[in-house]
């Protein structure tokens, strides 16, 4: 292997890392200065105008009853703008729920801002789960499929999420109070193949009443992020989370490596509530772009020396390669690179 090509390599994936790395941070300090930003909004919201009035004009109801909802969408040139209060069993919509929702109407253009702002991001929500309200940025139009009585508590249990977004950034497992990422790469509900930060949002954050009442939530897209790093590149390149989910491949490296990748075409927002479909997206995910799970010798022990070095020699696929990689840490992935060992 010549050493040239080596350090060209390199220095290709250390200049990806780092793009991802500056806006993992950004993701990062985004999702908490809106917590912020929410947080007071809360603490100060005598001083807004809370009036529901016209409320009825703006937004669309549907359902009825318990399950009542209040929906508001504004076309963007790509995406929407959304807004919603919904009665579930939980919560009843009430004329306390709707000033709320209009307090939080407040913070809708610090949302939009930070979105747009925000490489890789395809989604920007705020989740309040103590009244069931969300207000998100994102760009696809999709607010048609949120149904009456959604309860955003549910989403886990339903099987539409792969881990509870709420959960895993509470109090106990999250004593800083931090935003975290997601423990894995997974299939968003309408199937976009993304990492997840989740920020939470208090009530009296640090005192003895404090009550987590939401989340701010970012998806970081993972295909975009490719786009704009390894499939550029014409050195065979691949990225994979330290769970050993296969993210994804460039065009070299899948004519050499012959593993399955993610595909959006093989889904369709049809079938997001499908029981059928859940479980297959989940297996795919945990099973499929698992390379420790049912993979080849080959493979399994390439991902172990993955871990453990940053430049190797690997046989894998009747080839063996000179690997080199870097880690991203915020996202805890990898960037690598194969080469040829006989160039």
């Amino acid at each position: 292997m010549k050493p040239k090509a080596i350090d060209i390599a390199q220095k290709r994936i250390s200049a990806f890392s780092g793009l991802i790395d500056d806006h993992r941070i950004k993701i990062e300090r985004a999702g908490m200065a809106l917590s912020a930003e929410i947080e007071d909004l809360i603490a100060d919201s005598s001083r807004y105008n809370l009036s529901t009035e016209g409320m009825e004009h703006a937004y669309v109801t549907k359902g009825g009853d318990a399950n009542q909802m209040l929906m508001k969408i504004d076309k963007r040139n790509i995406g929407q703008v959304v807004a919603m209060a919904s009665g579930c069993e939980r919560v009843p919509l009430s004329g306390e729920t709707q000033r709320k929702l209009k307090l939080y109407e407040y913070a809708l253009p610090s949302l939009i801002r930070k979105y747009d702002d925000l490489a890789f991001v395809d989604e920007l929500w705020l989740f309040e789960s103590k009244s069931n309200i969300a207000l998100g940025c994102l760009e696809w139009n999709l607010g048609e499929y949120i149904l009456p009585g959604l309860d955003l508590t549910q989403l886990f249990d339903l099987g539409i999420t792969f881990y509870d977004w709420f959960k895993h950034v509470d109090r106990q497992k999250n004593p800083e109070r931090k935003a975290l990422w997601s423990p894995m790469a997974f299939i968003e509900m309408f199937n976009q193949w993304i990492v997840h930060l989740t920020a939470p949002v208090y009530i009296n954050r640090y005192a003895e009443n404090e009550e987590m009442i939401g989340i701010i939530g970012i998806h970081l897209n993972l295909d975009w992020m490719m786009e704009s790093t390894i499939l550029t590149s014409t050195i065979p390149m691949m990225i994979i989370k330290d769970d050993a989910t296969l993210i994804g491949m460039n065009r070299a490296a899948k004519e050499i490596v012959e593993l399955e990748c993610f595909n959006i075409s093989n889904y369709s927002y049809d079938t997001v509530f499908d029981p059928d479909v859940i479980a297959g997206k989940k297996a795919f995910v945990f099973e499929t772009l698992n390379l420790e799970h049912n993979k080849p010798v080959e493979v399994v022990s390439f991902v172990h020396k993955v871990k453990a070095q940053y430049q190797f020699q690997h046989t894998m696929f009747g080839k063996t390669f000179h690997v080199v990689r870097e880690k991203i840490y915020g996202l805890d992935c990898y960037i690598i690179a194969l080469l040829d060992s006989g160039e």
